[in-house]
């Protein structure tokens, strides 16, 4: 009976870790793309499209905005730099 016990626990401290683990990777994966790219915030198009950050066209990295919401909340694309490369075209 007590190796079944100490059986369970060291199977639960195994799924603890691996689940950790899987976690971690997740958090990551959302900072960064497919190809792991990081991402960052880029204009949409030329001019004024970054609230309080003008003079540049689309594609171009917002390098004062560091986080996605501040990035969206200002009228940027929070995308990688290969994702960015289409902004271009606007």
């Amino acid at each position: 009976m007590k190796t079944t016990m100490f059986g369970a626990l060291v199977a639960s401290a195994v799924a603890s870790l691996v689940g950790s683990t899987v976690l971690a990777a997740d958090h990551e994966a959302g900072k960064t793309g497919q190809a792991g790219e990081a991402k960052a915030c880029y204009r949409k198009s030329c001019g004024t499209s970054v609230k309080g950050y003008e003079g540049q066209c689309g594609g171009t990295k917002v390098e004062q905005i560091t986080d996605q919401k501040a990035c969206e909340d200002a009228g940027g694309a929070w995308v990688t730099a290969t994702e960015a490369k289409k902004l271009k075209r606007m």
